[in-house]
């Protein structure tokens, strides 16, 4: 297991050459990423085949999968952080030495980042929810949706930095979640900018790939509610019998295929923290130098 100098991950980037490294370390070594997680694939697509299965066939059961995906997602995700410490230890991604592979230490850290951003996202979402209710009730309409549509934009713009902060928490040992993010928000929002490209760029490209996988389901989700609704209304449910088993198939190739599309997202990301790491470091080096 080699070190490669073009992957080093301490190095201060521009947004374009971190998507561009992010991406290329993912796909050369893909094989490498796919025998660690290919179980964990099957378990994600599993969730996502079950709740879209109820999605066509029994939407009002579709809420019950929820609870399950949030750890579901930390799991998958944790995967990739673990070939992540990896590398950010050893400058390069091993093959295991098992079929398998599960780092206990690093899904904790994910499920624990996951959990404590979904509190953030509470809160933040119920500020506004209780900010637009009470504007609604004192401003004219579209006062209202335009001082709610600024107040979200303001979430949005501090949270983005948390990006960072929630990559260094997981891929950073000895670190509590807050304390982290006390520590090193400054950061991440003086990098705002840079940040933001970043994310964007990433998910557009997600969405993209994305959104030609979901085709499939797309149709066959538009069928079903068809289905149902005609249903609903007294017509009979013309839907062939071989749907269900059909539509789990289909979902379970989708989600095992998205699996790693959104895998793919953490190595952009990934050298995006590392950028971010060493400007502070190049930082710190020249105003200790200049004194």
């Amino acid at each position: 297991m080699e070190k490669d100098k073009e992957y080093i991950l301490l190095k201060d980037r521009s947004s374009r050459a971190c998507i561009s490294a992010g991406y290329r370390l993912y796909m050369s070594n893909f094989k490498r990423i796919f025998r660690a997680s290919w179980i964990a694939a099957i378990v994600f697509a599993a969730l996502v085949s079950v709740g879209g299965t109820m999605m066509i066939l029994r939407p009002q059961l579709a809420l019950i999968v929820l609870p399950v995906t949030v750890i579901i997602d930390a799991l998958f995700v944790s995967y990739g952080f673990s070939v992540l410490k990896q590398h950010q230890e050893t400058g390069a991604i091993g093959w295991t030495t098992h079929w398998y592979s599960f780092d206990a230490h690093i899904f904790v850290r994910t499920l624990k980042a996951w959990l404590c951003m979904l509190v953030i996202s509470i809160i933040g979402g119920s500020l506004i929810g209780f900010a637009s209710i009470m504007l609604i009730g004192y401003l004219s309409l579209y006062t209202a949706i335009g001082t709610i549509a600024l107040i979200s934009l303001l979430a949005f713009v501090f949270i983005l930095p948390m990006t960072y902060t929630n990559i260094r928490y997981v891929l950073t040992d000895g670190t509590g979640y807050w304390s982290n993010l006390f520590s090193h928000y400054g950061k991440g929002m003086r990098r705002w900018g840079f940040i933001f490209l970043v994310v964007f760029m990433t998910t557009l490209i997600g969405w993209v790939c994305y959104t030609i996988t979901s085709l499939p389901a797309i149709i066959l989700s538009l069928a079903g509610n068809e289905a149902n609704m005609g249903f609903m209304n007294g017509d009979p449910y013309n839907m062939p019998s071989y749907i269900g088993w059909m539509s789990a198939l289909v979902f379970l190739l989708i989600g095992f295929i998205q699996a790693y599309i959104m895998l793919s997202f953490l190595f952009p990301l990934y050298y995006m923290y590392g950028a971010i790491e060493a400007h502070e470091q190049e930082k710190n080096k020249f105003n200790k130098e200049a004194l």
